[in-house]
């Protein structure tokens, strides 16, 4: 029987799906880039960027004269004086009414230019926090990806390991058929893959919980077959040992915009008790049906006129309603410049542990790469005397245990070591380097 064409195709294409899902591979700036994508945290403080420039519009709209049309139709019963003759009517009449009226603050001690800059800061300080919520992200996005990839390497470690107790398995084996071991030395070499293999299961569910806190991060659902692209440390690195903050991280400007922001409020409420002044105009026309004499028309046209008018308005007792907001404001001004001290601390003091912590992992990371030659070298020395009958099964499980014992400790330094160079390179640079 002969498959269809288009079956066959179906089933090529469902093949295809299944092996890419299963082979997906993911790098260190896409798991970054998805995750400030997905995160909610992200998409709130998009939010608030959105709400200060609505502000911003908002404070631009105080300098535009407000203008109004207003028209209404009114019934009049009862006593009332005609608006024509000035005598007295006792009938019921209606009016119309129509009128333009313009109103436009001329000066008001720079209030509404305050407000402006207030609401530019305080976007900006906006903004900042932004940037600070995708480089917190970031962060722990970077460190589960690291112990996700550190757990990874673990799997890999024990399969080295297993690898191993399989070749020199065989070779037990067939020393055992030639007489030349007991079953006692068989027996330890299998405890040992026992071990290994519980090992490599330990090590798989480690790996699955460090996939899951990075897809908690992502707020993606990542399958247990994901692989991770490998970060090696950067051989090229270096700081100065006096490096300081850079200035230009967003933690600081988030700071800074925020104080400047209450500074211009602090102006614009201390501007109410200043003196203000206003133009004002209007053009108004009325008809009322009291006047039979005249048409509409001719009404409208003989009520028509129209009014300029300058106002100062001078705030005498304003100062004691004021003071009690500007007192607040300055208290704010106060936590916010404290925040600003707090936060510099902080991360002066978090820059102090990374370098002490890259100094440390540097050294260690050099003497694991030692360490492991050493253990690889001793174990190919055991391998060929175990194979030459010179060193027991014991020798061998010892030398083992030494090579895993390197291999972790160079996956526990390395990995950390990248850590702390991504992190020294965001105080240094202002940015997280994500590509390896």
């Amino acid at each position: 029987m002969q498959i269809k064409p288009l079956c066959l195709f179906l089933f090529l294409l469902c093949y295809l799906v299944d092996y890419s899902s299963y082979g997906q591979s993911l790098t260190l700036q896409e798991c970054v880039t998805k995750a400030i994508q997905n995160h909610p945290d992200v998409k709130g403080s998009t939010l608030n960027v959105d709400v200060s420039k609505t502000l911003i519009d908002q404070a631009k709209s105080r300098f535009l004269p407000d203008i109004s049309v207003n028209v209404f139709q009114s019934g009049n019963f009862g006593r009332s004086i005609d608006r024509f003759t000035n005598g007295y009517i006792d009938r019921f009449y209606n009016a119309s009414y129509a009128g333009l009226r313009l109103n436009m603050p001329l000066f008001t001690g720079n209030r509404n230019n305050h407000l402006l800059a207030a609401s530019k800061a305080s976007m900006a300080s906006s903004e900042a926090a932004y940037e600070v919520v995708k480089n917190t992200l970031t962060l722990d996005v970077l460190r589960a990806y690291i112990n996700a990839l550190a757990l990874q390497e673990a799997i890999k470690n024990v399969d080295q390991q297993l690898k191993n107790d399989r070749i020199q398995y065989d070779r037990i084996l067939m020393r055992k058929e030639a007489g030349m071991i007991v079953r006692t030395d068989e027996i330890q070499l299998l405890n040992q893959m026992k071990s290994d293999e519980i090992l490599k299961i330990d090590a798989q569910l480690n790996y699955e919980i460090g996939l899951a806190e990075l897809s908690l991060l992502m707020n993606v659902d990542l399958p247990n077959t994901t692989q991770l692209t490998a970060l090696e440390p950067d051989n090229s690195f270096s700081f100065d040992k006096n490096v300081t903050l850079n200035q230009d991280l967003p933690q600081f400007s988030f700071a800074k915009w925020g104080i400047e922001s209450i500074k211009n409020n602090i102006k614009a409420t201390k501007a109410l008790a200043l003196p203000s002044i206003n133009l004002s105009s209007g053009y108004e026309t009325f008809y009322a049906s009291s006047n039979s004499e005249r048409s509409f028309v001719q009404q409208i046209n003989d009520t028509r006129n129209g009014a300029v008018s300058l106002s100062v308005n001078i705030p005498i007792f304003s100062k004691f309603q004021i003071k009690p907001q500007v007192d607040e404001l300055k208290v704010r001004e106060q936590i916010a410049e404290n925040n600003l001290d707090r936060t510099k601390i902080v991360l002066n003091q978090e820059l102090k542990l990374a370098k002490t912590r890259y100094s440390n992992l540097k050294e260690r990371y050099v003497q694991s790469n030692a360490l492991l030659a050493l253990s690889h070298e001793n174990m190919t020395f055991i391998q060929d005397q175990v194979n030459a009958g010179t060193a027991t099964t014991i020798e061998f499980l010892l030398a083992q245990t030494n090579m895993e014992r390197a291999l972790n400790s160079l996956t526990n330094a390395k990995y950390q070591l990248i850590l702390q160079e991504k992190i020294l390179q965001f105080y240094k640079l202002g940015k997280f380097e994500l590509v390896n």
